[in-house]
């Protein structure tokens, strides 16, 4: 579970990482970046639905991860997210 105060620091972290991937046409529709926060290690992927140019339809999340059995790999509920951004949030940021 992710606190308010990650969450806000996560939110900064990712907001850097969600716009390189709207700049970046080259890299695909998706994008996953590990993050730690606090001791915790989160993923932030970037999804661009319609791969268009510019990038129109996109969104940025953030998902909880968690250590394998054998403890020295993480994996990501893919179920459990928080949308952090989408693409016409980041465009009135940027004005």
């Amino acid at each position: 579970m992710i606190t308010e105060s990650q969450l806000n620091k996560a939110r900064l972290e990712a907001k850097k990482i969600y716009k390189d991937f709207l700049k970046d046409l080259n890299q695909g529709e998706q994008s996953w970046n590990e993050i730690e926060i606090d001791k915790e290690y989160f993923d932030i992927e970037c999804w661009d639905d319609d791969m268009g140019k510019p990038r129109t339809n996109t969104y940025c999340s953030i998902y909880a991860t968690y250590p394998t059995q054998c403890g020295t790999w993480r994996e990501t509920d893919g179920t459990k997210f928080i949308r952090l951004f989408t693409n016409k949030e980041s465009e009135n940021e940027n004005k």
